[in-house]
Protein backbone atom coordinates (compact mmCIF):
# COMPACT_ATOMS: atom_id res chain seq x y z
CA UNK A 1 0.00 0.00 0.00
CA UNK A 2 1.08 3.39 -0.97
CA UNK A 3 0.24 6.94 0.18
CA UNK A 4 0.29 9.67 -2.52
CA UNK A 5 0.68 13.41 -1.19
CA UNK A 6 -1.16 16.52 -3.47
CA UNK A 7 1.48 18.96 -3.72
CA UNK A 8 -1.16 21.66 -4.12
CA UNK A 9 -3.06 21.73 -0.32
CA UNK A 10 -0.58 18.61 1.00
CA UNK A 11 -3.67 15.98 1.12
CA UNK A 12 -2.41 12.69 1.83
CA UNK A 13 -4.22 9.91 0.14
CA UNK A 14 -3.43 6.84 1.86
CA UNK A 15 -4.44 3.36 0.19
CA UNK A 16 -4.35 1.32 2.80
CA UNK A 17 -6.78 3.78 4.39
CA UNK A 18 -9.26 4.46 1.58
CA UNK A 19 -9.28 0.87 0.68
CA UNK A 20 -8.37 1.43 -2.84
CA UNK A 21 -5.96 1.13 -5.34
CA UNK A 22 -4.58 4.75 -6.47
CA UNK A 23 -4.29 3.07 -10.43
CA UNK A 24 -7.71 2.18 -10.05
CA UNK A 25 -9.15 5.94 -9.43
CA UNK A 26 -11.40 6.98 -12.25
CA UNK A 27 -9.52 9.25 -15.00
CA UNK A 28 -11.08 12.56 -13.68
CA UNK A 29 -10.52 11.88 -9.72
CA UNK A 30 -9.66 15.57 -7.85
CA UNK A 31 -8.18 15.88 -5.03
CA UNK A 32 -11.25 15.95 -2.04
CA UNK A 33 -9.79 19.23 -0.65
CA UNK A 34 -8.11 21.69 -3.11
CA UNK A 35 -9.61 20.23 -6.36
CA UNK A 36 -5.93 19.38 -7.43
CA UNK A 37 -5.72 16.28 -10.69
CA UNK A 38 -3.95 13.62 -10.12
CA UNK A 39 -1.22 14.72 -12.38
CA UNK A 40 -0.26 17.13 -8.88
CA UNK A 41 0.28 14.01 -6.35
CA UNK A 42 3.60 12.35 -5.55
CA UNK A 43 4.33 9.36 -4.14
CA UNK A 44 5.11 9.76 0.11
CA UNK A 45 8.76 8.01 0.69
CA UNK A 46 9.21 6.56 -3.03
CA UNK A 47 12.23 7.80 -5.14
CA UNK A 48 10.11 9.83 -8.15
CA UNK A 49 10.47 8.83 -11.56
CA UNK A 50 11.38 11.03 -14.68
CA UNK A 51 7.81 11.35 -15.31
CA UNK A 52 6.69 12.12 -11.91
CA UNK A 53 9.75 14.18 -11.61
CA UNK A 54 8.99 16.42 -14.71
CA UNK A 55 4.54 16.55 -13.46
CA UNK A 56 6.20 17.96 -9.69
CA UNK A 57 7.77 20.78 -11.62
CA UNK A 58 4.07 22.18 -12.22
CA UNK A 59 2.96 21.63 -8.73
CA UNK A 60 6.26 22.80 -6.57
CA UNK A 61 4.86 26.05 -8.91
CA UNK A 62 1.54 25.49 -7.54
CA UNK A 63 2.82 25.31 -4.17
CA UNK A 64 4.39 28.42 -4.35
CA UNK A 65 1.24 30.13 -5.84
CA UNK A 66 -0.98 29.02 -2.96
CA UNK A 67 1.61 30.05 -0.30
CA UNK A 68 2.02 33.71 -1.85
CA UNK A 69 -1.76 33.70 -2.23
CA UNK A 70 -2.05 32.74 1.47
CA UNK A 71 0.06 35.36 2.46
CA UNK A 72 -1.32 37.62 0.10
CA UNK A 73 -4.74 37.15 1.39
CA UNK A 74 -3.74 37.40 5.19
CA UNK A 75 -2.18 40.96 4.30
CA UNK A 76 -5.50 41.83 2.62
CA UNK A 77 -7.44 40.47 5.98
CA UNK A 78 -5.32 42.78 8.06
CA UNK A 79 -4.94 45.64 6.04
CA UNK A 80 -9.70 45.91 5.99
CA UNK A 81 -9.58 45.19 9.80
CA UNK A 82 -7.83 47.91 10.56
CA UNK A 83 -9.50 49.99 8.13
CA UNK A 84 -12.77 48.86 10.06
CA UNK A 85 -11.33 49.77 13.38
CA UNK A 86 -10.81 53.17 12.07
CA UNK A 87 -14.39 53.34 10.02
CA UNK A 88 -17.31 52.14 12.33
CA UNK A 89 -16.50 54.64 15.44
CA UNK A 90 -16.40 57.55 12.92
CA UNK A 91 -19.73 56.14 11.33
CA UNK A 92 -20.92 55.29 14.45
CA UNK A 93 -21.00 59.06 15.70
CA UNK A 94 -22.11 60.90 12.61
CA UNK A 95 -24.68 62.64 13.13
CA UNK A 96 -26.00 63.74 9.47
CA UNK A 97 -26.79 62.17 6.67
CA UNK A 98 -24.01 60.88 4.98
CA UNK A 99 -22.96 62.22 1.84
CA UNK A 100 -22.60 60.45 -1.57
CA UNK A 101 -19.18 60.13 -1.85
CA UNK A 102 -19.34 58.20 1.30
CA UNK A 103 -22.58 56.64 0.72
CA UNK A 104 -20.18 55.05 -2.24
CA UNK A 105 -17.21 54.21 0.50
CA UNK A 106 -19.69 52.02 2.39
CA UNK A 107 -21.20 50.16 -0.03
CA UNK A 108 -17.86 49.01 -1.71
CA UNK A 109 -16.53 48.44 2.11
CA UNK A 110 -19.25 46.29 3.29
CA UNK A 111 -19.58 44.58 -0.17
CA UNK A 112 -15.75 43.62 0.04
CA UNK A 113 -16.41 42.39 3.62
CA UNK A 114 -19.10 40.07 2.97
CA UNK A 115 -17.00 38.84 -0.17
CA UNK A 116 -14.13 38.10 2.28
CA UNK A 117 -16.00 36.88 4.46
CA UNK A 118 -17.59 34.27 2.02
CA UNK A 119 -14.26 33.22 0.71
CA UNK A 120 -12.66 32.47 3.99
CA UNK A 121 -15.63 30.49 5.09
CA UNK A 122 -15.46 28.18 1.80
CA UNK A 123 -11.82 27.76 2.11
CA UNK A 124 -11.98 26.81 5.73
CA UNK A 125 -14.80 24.84 6.06
CA UNK A 126 -16.81 23.90 2.64
CA UNK A 127 -13.75 22.88 0.32
CA UNK A 128 -16.03 21.29 -2.38
CA UNK A 129 -17.16 24.60 -3.04
CA UNK A 130 -13.64 26.38 -3.68
CA UNK A 131 -12.98 25.29 -6.90
CA UNK A 132 -16.71 26.41 -8.40
CA UNK A 133 -16.82 29.75 -6.12
CA UNK A 134 -13.03 31.07 -5.16
CA UNK A 135 -11.92 32.12 -8.40
CA UNK A 136 -15.18 34.82 -8.55
CA UNK A 137 -15.21 35.48 -5.31
CA UNK A 138 -11.50 36.99 -5.25
CA UNK A 139 -12.15 38.83 -8.45
CA UNK A 140 -15.14 40.51 -7.14
CA UNK A 141 -12.60 41.48 -4.32
CA UNK A 142 -9.97 42.44 -7.05
CA UNK A 143 -12.17 44.59 -8.51
CA UNK A 144 -14.31 46.28 -5.51
CA UNK A 145 -10.63 47.27 -3.84
CA UNK A 146 -9.67 48.48 -7.56
CA UNK A 147 -12.56 50.63 -7.75
CA UNK A 148 -12.57 51.54 -3.59
CA UNK A 149 -9.19 52.64 -4.23
CA UNK A 150 -9.35 54.52 -7.76
CA UNK A 151 -11.96 56.89 -5.81
CA UNK A 152 -10.29 57.41 -2.45
CA UNK A 153 -6.85 57.60 -3.66
CA UNK A 154 -6.53 60.57 -5.87
CA UNK A 155 -8.23 62.89 -3.53
CA UNK A 156 -6.01 62.27 -1.36
CA UNK A 157 -2.88 62.57 -2.64
CA UNK A 158 -4.66 65.94 -4.05
CA UNK A 159 -4.90 66.78 -0.21
CA UNK A 160 -1.61 65.72 0.89
CA UNK A 161 -0.44 67.60 -1.67
CA UNK A 162 -2.33 71.32 -1.17
CA UNK A 163 -1.85 71.12 2.65
CA UNK A 164 2.18 70.29 2.47
CA UNK A 165 2.51 74.26 1.87
CA UNK A 166 0.38 74.59 5.11
CA UNK A 167 3.30 72.98 7.21
CA UNK A 168 5.81 75.39 5.63
CA UNK A 169 8.31 77.91 8.35
CA UNK A 170 6.81 80.51 6.64
CA UNK A 171 3.40 79.73 6.83
CA UNK A 172 3.84 78.40 10.43
CA UNK A 173 5.20 81.86 11.11
CA UNK A 174 2.73 83.36 9.97
CA UNK A 175 0.00 81.37 12.20
CA UNK A 176 2.03 82.24 15.40
CA UNK A 177 1.96 85.99 15.04
CA UNK A 178 -1.71 85.44 14.03
CA UNK A 179 -2.25 83.74 17.01
CA UNK A 180 -0.82 86.10 19.52
CA UNK A 181 -3.70 88.54 18.26
CA UNK A 182 -6.33 86.10 19.87
CA UNK A 183 -4.96 86.92 23.65
CA UNK A 184 -2.39 83.89 23.66
CA UNK A 185 1.58 84.36 25.08
CA UNK A 186 3.85 83.83 23.08
CA UNK A 187 5.06 80.42 24.55
CA UNK A 188 1.73 78.89 23.33
CA UNK A 189 1.70 80.78 20.18
CA UNK A 190 5.07 79.02 19.19
CA UNK A 191 3.49 75.43 20.38
CA UNK A 192 0.27 75.78 18.56
CA UNK A 193 2.06 77.11 15.24
CA UNK A 194 4.40 73.79 15.42
CA UNK A 195 4.68 71.35 12.68
CA UNK A 196 3.34 68.51 15.74
CA UNK A 197 0.29 71.07 16.79
CA UNK A 198 -0.28 71.34 13.16
CA UNK A 199 -0.86 68.21 12.27
CA UNK A 200 -2.86 66.93 15.36
CA UNK A 201 -5.39 70.06 14.39
CA UNK A 202 -5.24 68.15 11.01
CA UNK A 203 -6.51 65.17 12.39
CA UNK A 204 -8.87 66.34 14.74
CA UNK A 205 -10.89 68.74 11.99
CA UNK A 206 -10.59 65.40 9.76
CA UNK A 207 -12.02 62.66 12.19
CA UNK A 208 -14.40 64.93 14.66
CA UNK A 209 -15.48 68.12 13.18
CA UNK A 210 -17.40 65.82 10.54
CA UNK A 211 -19.49 64.02 12.83
CA UNK A 212 -22.34 66.81 13.05
CA UNK A 213 -21.44 68.06 9.10
CA UNK A 214 -19.48 68.05 5.87
CA UNK A 215 -16.46 69.93 6.13
CA UNK A 216 -17.42 72.02 2.87
CA UNK A 217 -19.67 73.59 5.35
CA UNK A 218 -16.29 74.42 7.59
CA UNK A 219 -14.33 75.85 4.67
CA UNK A 220 -16.95 77.34 2.95
CA UNK A 221 -15.02 80.75 3.32
CA UNK A 222 -12.11 82.01 5.53
CA UNK A 223 -12.12 83.74 8.91
CA UNK A 224 -9.93 85.81 10.83
CA UNK A 225 -8.39 83.75 14.27
CA UNK A 226 -10.72 85.13 16.35
CA UNK A 227 -14.11 84.28 13.97
CA UNK A 228 -12.11 80.41 13.74
CA UNK A 229 -11.16 80.35 17.37
CA UNK A 230 -15.31 81.33 18.11
CA UNK A 231 -16.48 78.91 15.04
CA UNK A 232 -14.31 75.91 17.44
CA UNK A 233 -15.48 76.83 20.65
CA UNK A 234 -18.84 76.77 19.71
CA UNK A 235 -18.64 73.56 17.95
CA UNK A 236 -16.92 71.81 20.96
CA UNK A 237 -19.49 72.96 23.10
CA UNK A 238 -21.60 70.33 20.78
CA UNK A 239 -19.33 67.50 20.89
CA UNK A 240 -20.35 64.22 22.56
CA UNK A 241 -19.24 62.18 25.35
CA UNK A 242 -17.47 59.86 23.66
CA UNK A 243 -15.33 62.08 21.74
CA UNK A 244 -14.64 65.76 23.74
CA UNK A 245 -12.78 68.22 22.48
CA UNK A 246 -10.54 69.50 25.22
CA UNK A 247 -9.23 73.16 25.32
CA UNK A 248 -5.67 72.04 23.63
CA UNK A 249 -7.41 70.13 20.71
CA UNK A 250 -9.81 73.58 20.51
CA UNK A 251 -6.32 75.67 20.33
CA UNK A 252 -5.22 72.80 17.99
CA UNK A 253 -7.52 73.01 15.27
CA UNK A 254 -7.92 76.51 15.30
CA UNK A 255 -4.12 77.42 14.67
CA UNK A 256 -4.83 74.69 11.82
CA UNK A 257 -7.49 76.51 9.88
CA UNK A 258 -5.76 79.91 10.35
CA UNK A 259 -3.47 78.33 8.29
CA UNK A 260 -5.55 76.88 6.10
CA UNK A 261 -7.31 80.52 5.87
CA UNK A 262 -4.66 81.69 3.02
CA UNK A 263 -6.04 78.81 0.60
CA UNK A 264 -9.77 79.44 1.03
CA UNK A 265 -9.49 83.16 0.34
CA UNK A 266 -7.78 82.14 -3.23
CA UNK A 267 -10.92 79.54 -3.24
CA UNK A 268 -13.11 81.96 -2.20
CA UNK A 269 -11.47 84.65 -4.59
CA UNK A 270 -12.13 82.41 -7.70
CA UNK A 271 -15.50 81.70 -7.05
CA UNK A 272 -16.35 85.33 -6.58
CA UNK A 273 -14.73 85.77 -9.82
CA UNK A 274 -16.46 83.46 -11.03
CA UNK A 275 -20.35 85.06 -10.14
CA UNK A 276 -18.70 88.52 -11.36
CA UNK A 277 -18.70 86.75 -14.75
CA UNK A 278 -21.86 85.23 -14.78
CA UNK A 279 -23.39 88.07 -13.43
CA UNK A 280 -21.71 90.35 -16.14
CA UNK A 281 -22.66 87.45 -19.04
CA UNK A 282 -25.99 87.93 -17.73
CA UNK A 283 -26.75 91.60 -17.74
CA UNK A 284 -24.93 91.26 -21.22
CA UNK A 285 -27.94 89.01 -22.08
CA UNK A 286 -30.60 91.07 -21.15
CA UNK A 287 -29.26 93.90 -22.56
CA UNK A 288 -29.09 91.80 -25.75
CA UNK A 289 -32.71 91.08 -25.26
CA UNK A 290 -34.15 94.36 -24.59
CA UNK A 291 -32.83 96.12 -27.41
CA UNK A 292 -32.91 96.24 -31.28
CA UNK A 293 -29.78 94.59 -32.43
CA UNK A 294 -27.14 96.83 -34.87
CA UNK A 295 -26.80 94.78 -37.98
CA UNK A 296 -23.77 97.01 -38.44
CA UNK A 297 -21.31 94.89 -37.08
CA UNK A 298 -22.26 91.49 -38.82
CA UNK A 299 -20.31 89.07 -40.96
CA UNK A 300 -21.74 85.89 -42.24
CA UNK A 301 -18.54 83.96 -41.88
CA UNK A 302 -17.68 85.36 -38.66
CA UNK A 303 -20.76 84.67 -36.92
CA UNK A 304 -20.57 81.26 -38.68
CA UNK A 305 -17.35 81.07 -36.80
CA UNK A 306 -18.16 82.67 -33.76
CA UNK A 307 -21.61 80.06 -33.46
CA UNK A 308 -19.61 77.49 -34.46
CA UNK A 309 -17.18 77.65 -31.28
CA UNK A 310 -19.77 79.24 -28.69
CA UNK A 311 -22.49 76.87 -29.20
CA UNK A 312 -20.34 73.60 -29.58
CA UNK A 313 -18.97 73.87 -26.13
CA UNK A 314 -22.38 72.20 -25.01
CA UNK A 315 -23.84 70.66 -27.74
CA UNK A 316 -23.95 69.82 -31.64
CA UNK A 317 -24.47 73.21 -33.44
CA UNK A 318 -27.18 70.62 -35.75
CA UNK A 319 -29.22 70.60 -33.11
CA UNK A 320 -29.90 74.05 -33.44
CA UNK A 321 -31.70 73.21 -36.87
CA UNK A 322 -34.10 70.59 -35.21
CA UNK A 323 -35.99 73.10 -33.26
CA UNK A 324 -34.89 76.70 -35.12
CA UNK A 325 -35.81 79.81 -33.55
CA UNK A 326 -38.90 81.30 -35.52
CA UNK A 327 -38.07 84.86 -35.04
CA UNK A 328 -35.98 87.67 -33.38
CA UNK A 329 -37.83 87.02 -30.14
CA UNK A 330 -37.14 83.75 -30.32
CA UNK A 331 -33.24 84.03 -31.10
CA UNK A 332 -32.97 86.49 -28.21
CA UNK A 333 -34.23 83.93 -25.50
CA UNK A 334 -32.72 80.89 -27.06
CA UNK A 335 -29.54 82.84 -26.51
CA UNK A 336 -30.85 83.94 -23.11
CA UNK A 337 -31.35 80.19 -22.39
CA UNK A 338 -27.65 79.41 -23.56
CA UNK A 339 -26.29 81.89 -21.13
CA UNK A 340 -28.21 80.13 -18.64
CA UNK A 341 -26.39 77.00 -18.78
CA UNK A 342 -23.08 78.42 -18.63
CA UNK A 343 -22.39 80.71 -22.25
CA UNK A 344 -19.83 83.13 -21.80
CA UNK A 345 -19.57 86.56 -23.86
CA UNK A 346 -19.46 89.86 -24.38
CA UNK A 347 -22.53 91.60 -25.30
CA UNK A 348 -20.89 92.37 -28.69
CA UNK A 349 -20.93 88.31 -29.31
CA UNK A 350 -24.39 87.83 -28.03
CA UNK A 351 -25.60 89.56 -30.19
CA UNK A 352 -24.03 88.54 -33.05
CA UNK A 353 -25.32 85.00 -32.27
CA UNK A 354 -28.95 86.86 -32.24
CA UNK A 355 -28.34 87.99 -35.45
CA UNK A 356 -26.97 85.30 -36.98
CA UNK A 357 -29.72 82.84 -35.64
CA UNK A 358 -32.82 84.95 -37.10
CA UNK A 359 -30.89 85.13 -40.39
CA UNK A 360 -30.10 81.88 -40.61
CA UNK A 361 -32.83 80.17 -39.51
CA UNK A 362 -35.92 82.46 -38.32
CA UNK A 363 -38.88 82.17 -40.52
CA UNK A 364 -39.87 85.56 -40.54
CA UNK A 365 -37.11 88.15 -39.35
CA UNK A 366 -38.52 90.84 -37.17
Amino acid sequence: MARYECTVCGYVYDESKEGRKWDSLADGWKCPFCGAERSQFTVVGAEPSEATTADARSPRFGNRAVFAHRVFGYAFLALYVVLLVQMIPRLWTYQVEFPARTVVHLALGMAIGAALILKISIVRYFRRLEQSLVPALGTSLVVGSVVLIGISVPPAFREAAATRRLFTEENRQRVQTLLARTGLDDADCARFASLDSLRAGQQILRQQCIECHDLRLVLAKPRTPQNWRQTVSRMADRTTMLSPLDEKGQWQVTAYLVALSPQLQRSTQQLRNQQDRRQQVQENASAVATETVAAASYEAGLAQQLFETKCSQCHKTALVGMTPPASLDEAKALVARMVEEGLEATEQELSILVQHLTKTYAKKSE
